[in-house]
């Protein structure tokens, strides 16, 4: 568990995409909770549930009937933040449509556990077993094991926020510049105040339904050409 757990808490600087991340969460979640033989991680995309990663297509096909049949352990697991554990799918009666299913597969036992980001459930960490009572004797260490993904889980979300809104910043920066080129163009040119130098881009721009920033690009790459050419 120690293992897992630091592992869990250095994921990210590993640079891998969040995804990835929760692909090893669920592998180590395998590899570290007594009893499991297959995981997968539902994300909540939308307001609609969705298995982003797996350890085996069993996992895939138990998770997809939950989101068919609106029921089941993982979906009550997000919906309740708390861990939800079933020992025996035989005498399982809170989802009378899904609980075939599971038996149908094999699976006898599972464990859901709720990963909870910035007191928003977003996502499920959902294990399965052969075995009957599976995970009686792994709950607690399953919850700790979540906790510390949700954590990671955490740290990717706002690391990628970041990446993008960095990312935006600088296109951002681009674009004014660009426009303030442009504009700089047109005052030479016409003779224009730069506020009817951005008025002209702007009406040009909805004449022609083109962002104003291609407009602007197009300008000074005409503009840059002349000056070359002559």
């Amino acid at each position: 568990l120690d293992a897992s757990l630091h592992a869990l808490a250095h994921l990210l600087f590993a640079g891998q995409s969040a995804e990835s991340i929760l692909q090893a969460v669920a592998l180590l979640a395998i590899r570290t909770i007594p009893g499991c033989e297959a995981g997968s991680v539902t994300v909540i995309d939308g307001g609609k549930p969705q298995t982003t990663v797996s350890t085996s297509e069993i996992a895939v096909a138990i998770d997809r009937q939950q989101y068919a049949k609106g029921e089941g352990p993982c979906l009550e697991a997000i919906l309740s933040r708390t861990v939800v554990r079933v020992d025996s799918f035989d005498d399982e009666t809170r989802w009378p449509r899904f609980v075939p299913t599971a038996r149908a597969h094999g699976v006898n036992s599972s464990l859901s556990l709720p990963l909870v980001v910035h007191d928003a459930p977003v996502a499920a960490l959902n294990l399965y077993s052969r075995d009957r009572g599976g995970f009686v004797d792994a709950e607690s260490i399953g919850q700790v094991f979540a906790a510390q993904a949700a954590i990671t889980l955490a740290n990717a979300i706002g690391y990628h926020r970041a990446t993008e809104l960095a990312r935006n910043l600088t296109l951002a920066l681009e674009h004014r510049d660009v426009i303030g080129q442009a504009k700089g163009i047109l005052i030479a040119q016409d003779g224009v105040s730069p506020q009817e130098a951005f008025d002209i881009l702007r009406r040009a721009s909805q004449r022609s339904n083109r962002k104003v920033y291609d407009l602007a690009a197009e300008i000074v790459a005409r503009n840059t050409t002349n000056r070359s050419t002559s």
